[in-house]
């Protein structure tokens, strides 16, 4: 049988005790090949110098550690930023390095392939491979000092500090879709030989039911209210809802303003009377017009219900169900329907979906996740420090670039605004024109073309990586009139270019 090599089973900072204590005299060689597991022809060209002591197995990496890490920095940045990056495109920027820089390689057409890419990760264990949560433009220009203006209203009126000052009397309501038909992912079968591997549909693959959540900062789960598009509510489906529950309809089985009325009045307000919740109460909630109407609000009104919306497009920071709390339950879902697809061959639809939720829902509505839901959304205890505002995309542009290399679309639009009060149409024009040509006559630019340029991509030079080469200067700094065209896209946001 050949026999199997172990290698790089220790540490390195195994490998630095094991030398010292040698060259200590305190251990002999045997001694610390025995205790560290080092391999003694290691520790003996190690300590006689035969080899460097940070060389590393086998052949060097094509791009420099210097270039590595301004890859490293360029990719995270991006991805910090929202923008991150497929492995296809970094292999793309390395193969235009390569092509351009005419550097020695083995990659065919210079494009280095996944195993390559997999050391490359190796090597930079800060960069992994994740999911991403796609978010809007207006989420990602929401900014921490907005948010804290927003807390700014509570710390200054004493009757909703008081109010807030007792968790039973704090809530968060939003709703959410559950699909009916999950997604099994890696399952047992035939080998790869077996080309096609198909899993029965149990129900519509894109079939979802809406269900409205509400929680108390003290932990507890209010009764839900499942949403079905329905005109009429079947009566068969009627009695499938558990006691206390809700039930609504609209044409599209999502939620309405006169649903969310009938949850508010029918199941809201009844459980605090029965729980014996001290009035008035306040309800976060979000901006969506579902959540609106005259009728409402002339009922919270009466009953001393206070529905405060949460600030706009920043409910994935301060919401706590969508913080903390629907992500354990989809999870505990997508468990309770593995188990029914296991019992039984009986498809999750509308007249059992209730039944069968009910079980993922008692579950995952654990106290301890809710209350730290409310804990980490600053909401209960009320405290803006709480907030993780690293969500905040404009925080990580000012950690990435600092404030004075930060500038909104309007800002650098205002300047060139000034810029070109001081110049005739025709001039303009001819500043567009050259701006926009390929060729350039950088040698017979006048003073006042050359000021007007520099305010027009001043947006471009927010983030440039140091430049050592040509080629690696179409990898770090970017197309100025390509990213220009993304200012004008975004030109209602703060845009940050790199």
């Amino acid at each position: 049988m050949e026999k199997k090599y172990l290698r790089f089973k220790y540490t390195e900072e195994d490998l630095i005790k094991a030398i010292d204590e040698i060259n200590n005299g305190s251990v002999s060689l045997n001694k610390a090949s025995l205790k560290y597991g080092i391999p003694k022809s290691t520790l003996h060209n190690k300590i006689t110098n035969k080899v460097p002591f940070e060389r590393k197995m086998g052949p060097s990496t094509v791009l420099s550690p210097a270039v590595e890490e301004r890859l490293e920095s360029w990719i995270l940045a991006k991805a910090k930023l929202g923008f991150p990056m497929h492995p296809s495109n970094v292999m793309d920027a390395v193969q235009n390095i390569l092509k351009d820089g005419s550097r020695p390689n083995k990659f065919t057409d210079d494009r280095p392939g996944k195993k390559r890419l997999k050391l490359f990760l190796q090597r930079h264990p800060n960069i992994a491979k994740r999911n991403t949560e796609i978010i809007s433009k207006s989420r990602a220009s929401v900014t921490e000092e907005a948010i804290r203006e927003w807390f700014a209203e509570f710390l200054t009126n004493d009757n909703l500090l008081d109010m807030i000052g007792d968790p039973t009397r704090v809530f968060n309501t939003d709703e959410t879709g559950m699909k009916t038909c999950m997604k099994s992912g890696l399952v047992l079968g035939p080998t790869r030989k077996f080309n096609n591997l198909y899993e029965i549909a149990s129900a519509a693959e894109k079939d979802s039911i809406t269900v409205l959540c509400n929680y108390s900062a003290a932990g507890d789960a209010v009764p839900p209210m499942v949403v079905f598009p329905y005109k009429r509510i079947p009566k068969d489906l009627a009695l499938s809802v558990p006691p206390g529950w809700g039930i609504g309809r609209s044409d599209t089985g999502w939620m309405t303003s006169a649903t969310f009325f009938e949850y508010v009045a029918n199941v809201f307000f009844p459980w605090l009377v029965e729980e014996g919740i001290q009035l008035p109460v306040f309800l976060f909630l979000d901006g969506h017009k579902s959540h609106y109407n005259i009728e409402l609000y002339e009922f919270c009104v009466e009953h001393k219900i206070v529905l405060y919306c949460l600030y706009p497009n920043a409910t994935h920071i301060l919401q706590p169900c969508d913080v903390s709390i629907f992500r354990p339950l989809k999870v505990e879902w997508k468990e309770v329907s593995r188990r029914h697809k296991q019992r039984t061959s009986t498809p999750i639809t509308r007249h059992n979906f209730c039944s069968i939720f009910k079980e993922a829902f008692d579950k995952a509505c654990k106290p301890d996740t809710i209350i730290n839901g409310f804990r980490a959304c600053g909401l209960y205890p009320l405290n803006p420090d709480a907030v993780d505002f690293s969500k905040c995309i404009s925080a990580r542009r000012k950690e990435i670039f600092g404030r004075s290399e930060v500038l909104t679309h309007q800002e650098y639009q205002s300047s060139l605004k000034v810029v070109e009060q001081f110049l005739d149409r025709v001039r303009i024009i001819e500043f567009n024109r050259k701006f926009n040509s390929k060729d350039e006559d950088k040698e017979n630019d006048d003073e006042m073309y050359r000021f007007w340029k520099s305010c027009k991509i001043q947006a471009a030079e927010g983030f440039c990586a140091k430049i050592t080469t040509p080629a690696e200067e179409k990898i770090f700094k970017p197309n100025i009139r390509e990213y220009l065209e993304i200012v004008e896209k975004y030109s209602d946001a703060e845009v940050l270019i790199i």
